[in-house]
């Protein structure tokens, strides 16, 4: 939403000002002295060099605008001012004597008694511009008659510009600079602070769109208010820069103002959520139709083509603006009556603009127009202060939701946690078991069989210290399945030899009973050590191993072989010369207790099992890998 004070400077701009004031005869300098006009008239002229002879025509009011009386003129003109003075007091004769001129249009200069006073910039094209500066100039006393002095002001300007002079007035300097400050004010510094309230705004919007594209309102306001900026700073500016010429400058003015209401129309439909592709496309065409138009029109058509541009996009924006306050009056939405009041009072303040535009009330009044950008700036405070309350409010109802789901999500996860938890001890249960059976199959079974083998073969009694000795090697086989529960306080022994140790001194001497001649191949040392858990399951295969030998193979020979293929494999060979078996039809009617155990543990390990065997020989081979030791301890071994 923006303004409505372009609607009245345009108007400015385009036809100055309508207040009807006759030319004053009589002005009061003080309460002694006072300045009387003779003559106000007016002449075509060709050049600012060249001062008419005839065709001097008299001027009854001001301001004077060319188009009442020398239709369609466009060029150079000269207002001849002829006046005396006198004072009651003659000491105060010596008072200097202030001239205020409220415009030029478009530029001019100002003679005293012949004399420069002032003068704009350019006086030909780019014409420097002058119908938005008001001024007064001190007259010098040492160049003034006291009867017959003569000020003259020339003027060139174009037909489609209004061109002429605005009021003028003879006063003490004081007041003279007392009125200019305040036609500043109204005229200028006003719609200065407009500008930078409107630029404030529009980076607030534009930063807003630019994080959130779906607000696209914010998008179209910050349009909106880039166009009235350039349409307000080009009707102050004093030079035509960057234009070409004022008459470019004028087009382009015109131009800004079409755009400004294209943009602030389309951010009200945004605004109350109404999207009309058609009507909006229509809106385009006709911005671009109307535009061109304004550019290509010859220069005695521009007055009356600007004019109907000018109408018909104030028409457009109060078709708009009533269909606003419909929309409003409909949904009852807070927002919608907001903006629709803000529109109101911003309209009310045109209308009060209106009346001092065509009206002279024979005061200076300042326009109200200019502070529609507070009221606009009060509506985006209070609009994102709504919106940031109803996004908080959003999100301390959708904190209150997740935390409502969190608990129950919370819930329903920590009875997950339990009824896993629940099948984790029952799966550990059931390995632990599994590994129990192994265990004691392949340890505290390999004892007790090779027990009963030396008990059954025993010609004669057992005595009772060599059946204690038994017992106490049942009892450490049954430690050890219990030690092995815990495998993370097993040690890796220094040595293979040591390893293996244990389990050739218990099967030797059942072997040598047997006549079962056995051969221990060991590695003296570690090239990679192998962990606790890689011992115990090869201590497992190995034990098995042997337990098979001595209770099925009826072999006379047995070699069990330990080194290492590579720095990072492990092998562990068992041969004998026994009776054999067949190995495919015992893999495919289901392996044996012990096979399968073998089996799992190696691959458990990452390793490999393979069984071989012919009548007369059979191998059991398995490999592991291992994880290689540093280089200084390789080296050391070495």
């Amino acid at each position: 939403m923006q303004k409505w004070a372009f609607v009245w400077l345009i108007v400015c701009c385009l036809i100055g000002t309508y207040s009807n004031a006759f030319v004053a005869n009589v002005y009061e300098i003080n309460d002694q002295c006072q300045v009387k006009l003779d003559e106000l008239s007016k002449a075509k002229t060709a050049s600012n060099l060249e001062l008419p002879q005839m065709g001097w025509e008299p001027v009854k009011t001001l301001p004077d605008r060319w188009g009442l009386t020398w239709p369609n003129y466009s060029g150079g003109a000269w207002y001849r001012l002829k006046w005396g003075w006198q004072c009651n007091d003659n000491a105060r004769l010596a008072e200097p004597i202030a001239l205020s001129l409220n415009y030029i249009n478009s530029a001019g200069a100002v003679f005293l008694n012949g004399d420069l006073l002032w003068r704009d910039q350019h006086l030909t094209e780019p014409l420097s511009k002058s119908w938005n500066m008001p001024r007064y100039w001190v007259l010098p006393i040492s160049g003034l008659k006291q009867d017959n002095n003569e000020i003259l002001i020339y003027v060139y300007g174009y037909a489609a510009q209004s061109a002429g002079i605005g009021k003028l007035e003879f006063s003490d300097v004081k007041t003279a600079d007392i009125h200019n400050q305040k036609r500043l004010w109204n005229s200028r510094t006003l719609f200065q602070i407009n500008i930078i309230l409107s630029g404030c705004l529009g980076i607030i919007c534009l930063s807003i769109w630019l994080f959130r594209r779906s607000e696209s309102s914010f998008g179209w306001f910050a349009l909106s208010t880039f166009f009235w900026i350039l349409f307000v700073a080009n009707t102050l500016s004093t030079e035509t820069y960057p234009f070409s010429s004022s008459l470019v400058a004028a087009r382009a003015n015109i131009s800004f103002f079409a755009l400004y209401i294209l943009s602030l129309c389309t951010y009200i439909f945004r605004f109350i959520h109404v999207k009309k592709p058609k009507t909006e496309c229509a809106m385009l065409i006709i911005a671009f139709v109307l535009i061109l138009s304004l550019w290509t029109v010859p220069l005695n058509l521009m007055s009356k083509v600007s004019s109907s541009v000018f109408l018909f996009y104030c028409g457009t924006l109060l078709v708009v603006y009533v269909y606003l306050c419909i929309v409003s009056f409909k949904t009852k939405r807070l927002d919608f009556i907001f903006l629709a009041v803000c529109m109101s009072i911003i309209l009310m303040f045109s209308v009060f603009d209106i009346y001092l535009l065509f009206t002279n009330t024979g005061h200076e009044v300042a326009p109200l127009s200019p502070y529609s950008s507070p009221i606009i700036m009060l509506f985006i405070v209070i609009l994102l202060a709504s919106r940031l309350n109803k996004n908080f409010q959003k999100i301390e109802k959708f904190n209150e939701e997740l935390s409502t789901k969190v608990q129950q999500v919370s819930l329903d996860l920590s009875s997950s946690l339990n009824d896993k938890h629940r099948l984790a001890l029952t799966n550990a249960r059931l390995q632990e078991r599994i590994k129990l059976s192994h265990d004691l199959h392949d340890g505290l079974g390999s004892s007790i069989v090779r027990s009963m083998i030396l008990v059954d073969q025993c010609a004669t009694n057992i005595p009772n210290q060599q059946f204690l000795s038994m017992l106490k090697l049942l009892r450490d086989d049954l430690r050890q399945i219990i030690d092995s529960g815990s495998e993370t306080d097993n040690k890796i022994p220094e040595t293979p030899i040591i390893w293996l140790a244990p389990i050739r001194h218990r099967f030797s001497q059942l072997m040598d009973e047997m006549d079962i001649q056995a051969t221990w191949n060991l590695a003296k040392q570690w090239e990679a050590e192998p962990t606790a858990l890689q011992c115990l399951n090869l201590s497992r295969v190995l034990e098995e191993s042997l337990t098979n030998i001595i209770k099925h193979s009826q072999a006379t020979q047995v070699r069990v072989t330990l080194g290492f293929i590579d720095q990072h494999k492990l092998e562990l060979q068992i041969e004998d010369n026994g009776l054999g078996f067949n190995v495919a039809c015992m893999t495919q009617n289901g392996m044996s207790i012990g096979m399968r155990s073998m089996k799992t543990r190696v691959e458990r390990m990452g390793g490999q099992l393979q069984i071989t065997s012919i009548k007369g020989e059979t191998i059991v081979q398995a490999i592991i890998y291992l994880k290689l030791k540093k280089h200084d301890d390789i080296n050391r071994q070495n």
